[in-house]
């Protein structure tokens, strides 16, 4: 029980000054552990890490399906035992790493929230039109929208990254991989008269977005914009930055353009990840089906 204790606390140590984690991430693998450990105890009647076993690991994950905990919260818990004994391992404090071998319990996949076509063309047509005074948001939803952009890669967008005469922009996604977005002539001229009214802002940014203090945007502020937005077209239950990606790769492929060429767009680092967009698009053309009299 001791020994336990003092692996437990090494792994905090070394979580917290040689791995920087936070203390709530923390706070989650303690409770993690002691949970583990306890069903350990149960079983084995030893709490030790040098007594853990792979049939062990895989009764509790047994355990923690039979109680109905989420798969997620499931594969969260298998993650934190597999880096604890990979740190106890490193540390040459056991022989073997007995979460190692024990597979990920498989997602159920998801098919993606996205707008409907009707619903898109109304939003977009009423933003193209938008007033001087909201011309921030109309932008920011119209771009989100039109490019599939994540939220980050909008907010940290520079002017100098925005070429409007080209109608493409530059944009530095996950692992500042860079990737060129075409923009569509609407959303230019758009752009183009919130250009002016950005241009005429002090401000230190260098960003292409700014609050009307000069500030740059900020991800609760983009949410809340986009989320604001989508409420009067939609009734979609998420209305967050992503549904408009998910909108933009899915309408994309309901028009009859190449998957890959999406994922280009999309900038995802494999077809792998672009794969659930036709599997929504299989869904829609599943659910239009049903309308069919034979059906």
């Amino acid at each position: 029980m001791v020994a336990t204790a003092r692996f437990v606390n090494d792994y905090v140590d070394y979580l917290e000054f040689q791995k920087s984690f936070s203390g709530n991430t923390i706070t989650a693998y303690i409770k993690d552990l002691e949970q583990y450990f306890s069903f350990q105890e149960l079983e084995l009647g030893d709490k030790s890490p040098l007594a853990s076993n792979t049939a062990t690991i895989r009764s509790w994950l047994v355990s923690l399906m039979e109680e109905n905990l989420k798969t997620t919260s499931i594969n969260r818990k298998l993650s934190t035992l597999k880096s604890f004994f990979k740190y106890l391992r490193m540390m040459e404090l056991v022989e073997i790493n007995p979460a190692k071998p024990v597979r990920n319990l498989k997602l159920p996949q998801k098919i993606p929230v996205y707008l409907r076509v009707k619903e898109s063309n109304r939003l977009f047509d009423d933003l193209s039109e938008a007033e001087d005074d909201d011309l921030l948001k109309s932008s920011v939803v119209l771009l989100l929208y039109h490019t599939g952009i994540r939220r980050m890669e909008l907010i940290e967008l520079k002017l100098t990254n925005v070429d409007l005469k080209k109608g493409q922009i530059k944009v530095y996604g996950k692992g500042k991989k860079e990737r060129i977005v075409p923009i569509g002539l609407e959303v230019v001229r758009v752009l183009e008269r919130y250009k002016r009214i950005r241009l005429s802002i002090e401000s230190e940014s260098d960003t292409l977005f700014i609050l009307p203090n000069g500030k740059p945007l900020y991800p609760k502020w983009v949410y809340n914009c986009v989320n604001t937005t989508i409420s009067k077209y939609s009734k979609v239950e998420k209305k967050s930055p992503h549904v408009l990606r998910h909108s933009f790769a899915t309408h994309l492929l309901q028009n009859g353009a190449e998957i890959a060429s999406i994922k280009e767009l999309l900038g995802h680092a494999s077809l792998a990840s672009t794969q659930i967009y036709a599997q929504s698009d299989i869904a829609h053309l599943k659910k239009v089906h049903k309308l069919h009299p034979k059906s």
